[in-house]
Order: C-alpha cells, then structure tokens, then sequence
C-alpha cells in the first residue's frame, strides 16, 4: 500500500481520506522506511495537502495521540507535539 501511494504522491496525485489516514497508520506503526517517509513528507510539501488528506492524517494521528498527566492531548512519543497555538508541528 506504502509503494501504491507513493507513486500517487510522486505523480501529485491527491490522495483520498482512507489513503490519507492509512499511510499515516502505517508511519506510526513502522512500516514505512526512513527513506520512504522522506518521500513522503517532501511529496506532501511540495504537492500541498489536500482537506481530505489532513483529515485522513489528523484521524490518524488522533488514533495514537495519549493522555499527559494534565489531561491535555500529547504527540510527543511519535514525534510530533502540540504547540498551543492550535496547529499540529511536524
């Protein structure tokens, strides 16, 4: 699926929710090489996502986002951080 995508992504092609949501599952559960996730993020930079495409990644995120001990939602085991100023840093 990782290669499927990439292909799209390398023809700037727009991915849909599903695509989205499962190529950012598939990063946090490390199935995708560091080269591979280098392509990934420099094709989604380049190309500029998509409304359907951040909602697919933010579900993802989400799925994997835990609890602090203040009960705000934290990001930082997977690498990503909450910055209070409402945006997600990658």
């Amino acid at each position: 699926m990782v290669e499927m995508i990439l292909n799209k992504l390398n023809k700037n092609e727009n991915l849909t929710y599903d695509e989205a949501k499962q190529l950012f599952t598939d990063i946090f559960n490390n199935k995708v090489t560091s080269d591979q996730l280098d392509d990934i993020i420099s094709t989604l930079g380049l190309k500029k996502e998509t409304p359907s495409e951040i909602a697919g990644i933010i579900d993802a995120i989400s799925e994997y986002a835990s609890k602090s001990n203040n009960n705000e939602t934290t990001l930082n085991n997977k690498g990503l951080r909450k910055d209070y100023s409402n945006s997600l840093n990658f």
